[in-house]
Formats: C-alpha cells, sequence, structure tokens
C-alpha cells in the first residue's frame, strides 16, 4: 500500500558504522515551513558524494 506525504519531517542519519552495526537514523522535528510538494520524491535527490 502507498501512503500519502502530508507532512515534512527532518532527520539526522549518520553513516559511520560501528563493529558491523550502522548507527541509527533520529528524528530532529517537523518542518511545518515547509510544503510537501517543496521536497523531491525519494530517489530523485542529490547523489550522496560517496558510495
Amino acid at each position: 500500500m502507498l501512503v500519502e506525504p502530508v507532512m515534512v519531517a527532518e532527520i539526522t542519519v549518520d553513516t559511520a558504522q560501528e563493529r558491523g552495526s550502522r548507527h541509527p537514523v533520529r528524528f530532529a522535528r517537523l518542518r511545518l515551513d515547509v510544503a510537501v510538494t517543496d521536497v523531491p520524491p525519494f530517489g530523485s535527490g542529490a547523489e550522496p558524494a560517496s558510495g
């Protein structure tokens, strides 16, 4: 089932690995100043600097 986005959330992500496991993704805050239409769909944004 697909979901319809209605809010934008800011998250923090640490791509480091420690003892074979990744650090968690953490919720930072809701971005009430940003509309859902201002955010590009997942996978169509900027490419990571390393990968």
